[in-house]
């Protein structure tokens, strides 16, 4: 069971992320060997922040323009303010959309959504991001390149 509340971090549980962050497949015993802990304490200590929400899983990061994606939109969503919930539900269903939030400022809504083709960004917005009851308006930005692929970095 994840828990809800925010974990207090040592130098160590920040040496084994930064490591994961590096490479995800990283074996214990390799992390252990870096920063010279015992590897049971490693173990223990990736099992804690796994249960604790702070590693929310283990995944490859993939580059989309490798992938045979060549659309990556950033969109922003306006809605009525009664349905800024049940649009931010609808929209979370959604393949196509990468990274999701509710956003303070001028928009609502922001989304990162990654699409084939302009044919299949056009459709996305057409046939699934129009028909959301309860959205007034959108704008969508293509980016023409990425120039760093990142991730959190808390530390």
């Amino acid at each position: 069971m994840r828990s809800r509340g925010k974990m207090e971090l040592d130098d160590i549980d920040k040496a084994i992320l930064r490591l994961l962050q590096e490479d995800g497949r990283m074996s214990y015993s390799e992390i252990s060997r870096r920063i010279k802990v015992p590897e049971s304490t490693v173990r223990v200590r990736v099992n804690k922040l796994i249960d604790n929400g702070v590693i929310r899983k283990f995944a490859a990061l993939i580059n989309p323009f490798k992938a045979g994606y060549s659309v990556l939109a950033v969109i922003v969503v306006d809605t009525e303010p009664s349905k800024i919930r049940y649009v931010i539900e609808e929209l979370a269903k959604l393949p196509e959309v990468d990274v999701l939030g509710i956003a303070t400022g001028a928009h609502d809504i922001f989304m990162q959504v990654t699409a084939r083709n302009l044919e299949e960004l056009e459709t996305f917005i057409l046939e699934k991001l129009n028909k959301i009851e309860g959205i007034k308006s959108t704008e969508t930005s293509i980016l023409t390149s990425v120039k760093k692929w990142g991730y959190a970095r808390v530390f």
